[in-house]
């Protein structure tokens, strides 16, 4: 059973575990927070645990006669809740990113979930289950290459899956993808039919600044699409509209009537080169089946779609509840000390 200690006054946080002290962990907590609140959070994964804020759920005393639960604060020393958690889905707002690969969207994405954070945004992409696929949190700075295919295909059903699941529930979402393809917007977009609010972000930009952004994040993340990939989207990016499902369109870097005219342009050059080379990307977009589902021979052989990957496979097991449960309790904070309890 471990215990935490808060001292506002002190501004420290300190520990114990089945009851005895384990010393101060903390002391720099910001003087701001005697105005803000705290409030408690867990950060763990494929662990269950119980917590306790009450003095009549107690494991252990609390250290002290000065020392009080959580629910203990007093009514005046208690703020609500600032974070944003939309009641409905009427309440909810979805953004979709929209743009080739590397253009700026994830960087837009976070950026802008910096500047909000009361809005409290959950952000999805294949991207991001890819990022938690990585074995001990290395860079793939050698083989994503290789394996871009097999790990779009093992991340892709992942994504589907949140997708559906975040169509259900009342929060804040931001889809982080290339979603060039009209028809996958579209799908997409009507998973979240129920949304108050559903928004396209549009990153387009010129072909230098492309270049600069694509450079940049083979060097320094390692990430690489393969090229046929690239110019498959090209061939098919097509400019959102109100229709594919949204409520409003976003173009933050180019205007809106400059931006149409470069997805214009970039399409018909990704024609033209489809044209040159039929069936070159033809490829790119199919994922493969589950990698589990596939005779051994077969994974990273080169055999089929994605020759050249290397004899290696990706396994990722998804965790049997992949629902983000996660939410702001409506903690308290108070000068003087609280004490919660987590038993595990």
């Amino acid at each position: 059973v471990i215990g935490c200690v808060l001292d506002m006054d002190q501004g420290t946080i300190s520990f114990l575990k089945n009851g005895q002290f384990m010393g101060v962990a903390f002391d720099n907590i910001p003087p701001a927070t005697t105005q803000t609140g705290v409030f408690p959070h867990l950060l763990m994964k494929n662990v269950r645990c119980q917590v306790n804020f009450r003095r009549q759920n107690r494991w252990f005393d609390p250290p002290g006669q000065q020392v009080k639960f959580f629910e203990e604060a007093l009514e005046d020393h208690c703020l609500p809740n600032p974070i944003e958690h939309p009641e409905s889905l009427k309440d909810a707002e979805l953004i979709m990113m929209a743009g080739l690969p590397a253009c700026g969207k994830t960087y837009w994405a976070q950026k802008h979930i910096e500047a909000n954070p009361l809005k409290n945004y959950v952000l999805l992409g294949t991207n991001a289950v890819i990022d938690q696929m990585k074995v001990i949190n290395l860079n793939r700075q050698r083989n994503y290459a290789d394996r871009w295919q097999e790990l779009i295909s093992q991340a892709t059903p992942i994504f589907n899956k949140l997708v559906e699941i975040a169509g259900k529930t009342p929060r804040n979402f931001i889809l982080d993808q290339t979603n060039v393809y009209k028809n996958a917007r579209r799908r997409k977009a009507a998973a979240f039919a129920e949304f108050g609010t559903r928004r396209c972000t549009t990153i387009v930009n010129d072909e230098d600044t492309l270049a600069v952004r694509t450079d940049k994040r083979e060097r320094e993340e390692g990430k690489f699409v393969p090229d046929n990939a690239v110019k498959e989207m090209r061939a098919n990016f097509i400019a959102p509209e109100l229709d594919d499902g949204f409520t409003e369109l976003e173009f933050p870097e180019l205007p809106e009537t400059e931006a149409r005219q470069m997805i214009t342009q970039i399409r018909n050059g990704g024609m033209e080169w489809k044209r040159r080379n039929p069936g070159a990307g033809s490829w790119g977009n199919q994922p493969k089946s589950r990698i589990e589902m596939r005779d051994g021979s077969t994974v990273g052989s080169g055999k089929g779609f994605g020759k050249g990957i290397k004899k290696e496979a990706v396994v990722f097991v998804p965790p049997r509840d992949s629902r983000d449960r996660s939410r702001s309790p409506h903690g308290h904070g108070q000068n003087g000390s609280n004490w919660g309890q987590n038993g595990s």
